[in-house]
């Protein structure tokens, strides 16, 4: 298997996986706010970070691409 049919199979993985899970989340631990008397408070906050399907497509159209034009250079 030559490189950029390596390239398309991965990019293909990427984009099913970015049309499959359209929003990555992750917490966020941040340090102490306020500290009163023996009171401690602390925010956890939920991020998103959103994969736009578009950028699965264009993976997975990059990926087909970049294994077709492998496919026609080794006949």
């Amino acid at each position: 298997m030559k490189k950029e049919s390596l390239i398309g199979l991965m990019l293909l993985f990427v984009g099913f996986l970015l049309l499959a899970y359209q929003v990555y989340r992750f917490a966020a631990h941040e340090s102490i706010i306020f500290d009163l008397a023996s009171i401690q408070a602390a925010q956890e906050a939920q991020l998103r970070l959103p994969l736009t399907p578009l950028f699965g497509a264009v993976a997975m159209f990059a990926g087909v691409v970049l294994i077709v034009r492998d496919r026609d250079r080794a006949s």
